[in-house]
């Protein structure tokens, strides 16, 4: 388990960079586990420094001390869609929700079609997906993200009620598809 934290850069005393800081806490006793959960959080790092979009927190270091594992990322001024739910008295403009289905749409994309393999970011829920102070959609929380490989079967992982059908079922994810211009349409439903 672990927090994410707002901190202040300090390598640069004259600037103030604020940045997050995700604590990953390993408590587990079994050294299996605890490399495994290791390997895990290494993999996020490495992960998310491949990744370069406007709806990604970029990276900026990891490290490990003791029994905790942190990431240094960008932080970003907003809140997640979960909150802002919560907080709503009613519906959602139909333009937002429309802008953030296409800036949702637009980093998935960007995710599946990842070189030199796609990215499934397989915790696609509202309290992953902040909208930051200028109304833009950003992905958070990288940590059950992975490469795909074909034929692998699917596991159990994520928060139940998101994840998708053939996870549930333990069977083989398909190759996410690869849009073009040629094969979106732009038109509006007739």
């Amino acid at each position: 388990m672990g927090a994410v934290y707002r901190a202040r850069d300090l390598h640069f005393p004259n600037v103030v960079k604020r940045v997050a800081v995700k604590e990953m806490i390993n408590q587990t006793r079994d050294p299996a586990i605890r490399e495994t959960m290791l390997r895990n959080f290494e993999r996020e790092a490495n992960l998310l420094a491949t990744l370069e979009h406007p709806a990604i927190p970029r990276i900026y270091d990891y490290f490990s001390h003791n029994d905790r594992s942190y990431l240094i990322l960008e932080f970003v001024e907003g809140k997640d869609l979960e909150a802002l739910l919560v907080e709503s008295q009613g519906f959602f403009p139909v333009e937002k929700v429309i802008s953030w289905a296409i800036e949702l749409c637009d980093v998935l994309s960007f995710l599946h079609g990842h070189l030199p393999d796609p990215i499934i970011f397989r915790d696609l829920k509202p309290s992953n997906v902040m909208i930051d102070q200028r109304g833009h959609v950003v992905l958070v929380d990288f940590g059950i993200a992975k490469s795909f490989q074909s034929g692998q079967k699917g596991t159990m992982i994520g928060t139940e009620g998101y994840s998708p059908p053939e996870q549930c079922w333990k069977q083989s994810s398909t190759p996410p598809c690869s849009t073009t211009p040629s094969t979106v349409s732009r038109q509006p439903p007739a």
